[in-house]
C-alpha cells in the first residue's frame, strides 16, 4: 500500500499534467503586454486573453484587429492596418517621421511632399498571404513600416475587441 506522502505527490503530479494539457489544448492563450508600442490601448504589464490562431484560422482577418505574431524570434503585438491587396503609401521624411495615408489622400500628400522636397514615398500593395501591421503608438513602434508586411502564418493569436 502506498504511503500518504507518495499518494499526495502522485496526485499533485497528475494535477500538474492535467493543467499543462489543458493549457496546451485550450483555444486561448494568456498574453502579457511588454512595451508601450500599443499604448494607449494596451500598456506594458497588462494581461490579455488571446484566441490561438490554430482555433480561428478559417476566420478572415479584419482591419483594426489586434494580433500576436512572431517576427525574427520576437513575439509582437500589433494592429492590422492593411490586408492582402490593399495599397499602402508611406511618406518617409528626413527626421525619421513616417506618415501612412489612405490611397484616396495620396495625391494631396504627394503634392505636399513635393513642396517639402525631403520626403521619400513608398507605395506598394500588400502581397497575398501577408498583413501590414502597426503599433498604436506610431512614434515608438517598430512595425511593418520598418520590417514590411508579415506573413499571416506568423500570427499565433488574435485579441478579441474590447467593448
Amino acid at each position: 500500500m502506498m504511503d500518504k506522502k507518495k499518494k499526495r505527490l502522485l496526485i499533485l503530479a497528475a494535477f500538474g499534467v492535467l493543467l499543462i494539457g489543458a493549457a496546451a489544448f485550450s483555444p486561448y492563450r494568456l498574453i502579457i503586454v511588454s512595451g508601450e508600442s500599443m499604448s494607449p490601448t494596451y500598456h506594458s504589464g497588462r494581461l490579455l486573453l488571446g484566441r490561438k490562431q490554430l482555433f480561428c484560422r478559417n476566420i478572415p482577418f479584419r482591419r483594426g484587429e489586434v494580433v500576436l505574431f512572431r517576427h525574427e524570434n520576437e513575439t509582437c503585438l500589433k494592429r492590422i492596418y492593411a490586408l492582402p491587396g490593399d495599397e499602402v503609401v508611406i511618406f518617409r521624411l528626413d527626421e525619421g517621421f513616417n506618415l501612412l495615408v489612405q490611397t484616396a489622400d495620396y495625391i494631396r500628400y504627394y503634392r505636399l511632399a513635393e513642396e517639402i522636397g525631403q520626403a521619400r514615398i513608398d507605395r506598394f500593395e500588400v502581397p497575398e498571404g501577408e498583413l501590414f501591421l502597426l503599433g498604436d503608438a506610431p512614434q515608438i513602434s517598430l512595425d511593418s513600416r520598418d520590417f514590411g508586411p508579415v506573413p499571416q502564418s506568423a500570427v499565433i493569436a488574435r485579441i478579441p475587441a474590447e467593448r
